[in-house]
C-alpha cells in the first residue's frame, strides 16, 4: 500500500505534494508533531500590524493554533495571541508567527516559548 501511496505522492505538483503532507501531519499521531493538536472551539484573539481578528480556533497545540477565520494578516510579521482555557483564571498571552494561510483560517505558531511552558500548555489543553 506504501508503494502505491509514494506512486501517486511523486505524480503530484509540488503544491499538491505540500497539501497532502499538511493534511497528513494534522491526523492523530501523524506527522512529526512533539505536541497533538485537539480539535476544539476556543475564544481567541490575534493581533498583528494595525489589525485584531476575534474569531474561534479549530485546533490547538502547546506550540501552535489554527483559527477559522477569513480576515487577513500579514503573513511575514510577529502576532499576539491571547485565549482563555477552561479551569484556567488567567488567558493565555503568546507570541506566534503566520506558518500558514488557508481560505478558512491561520495556522499560527507560538514563538519563544519555553519546552517547560510548552508542556504546562499542553497540560492545559489536555487536562
Amino acid at each position: 500500500m506504501l508503494q502505491k501511496i509514494i506512486k501517486r505522492v511523486n505524480n503530484l505538483t509540488a503544491e499538491q505534494q505540500k497539501q497532502v503532507l499538511d493534511f497528513l501531519q494534522n491526523l492523530p499521531n501523524g506527522g512529526e508533531r512533539g505536541y497533538p493538536r485537539k480539535r476544539t472551539r476556543l475564544g481567541i484573539d490575534i493581533a498583528g500590524g494595525n489589525r485584531v481578528i476575534q474569531s474561534d480556533t479549530r485546533d490547538i497545540s502547546a506550540t501552535g493554533v489554527f483559527i477559522n477565520t477569513t480576515g487577513r494578516l500579514d503573513p511575514a510579521g510577529t502576532v499576539q495571541v491571547v485565549f482563555s482555557l477552561p479551569k484556567y483564571e488567567k488567558p493565555f498571552k503568546l507570541q506566534g508567527e503566520i506558518t500558514r494561510i488557508e481560505k478558512n483560517g491561520i495556522a499560527i505558531r507560538f514563538r519563544e516559548v519555553s519546552p517547560y511552558f510548552n508542556q504546562i500548555l499542553d497540560d492545559a489543553i489536555w487536562g
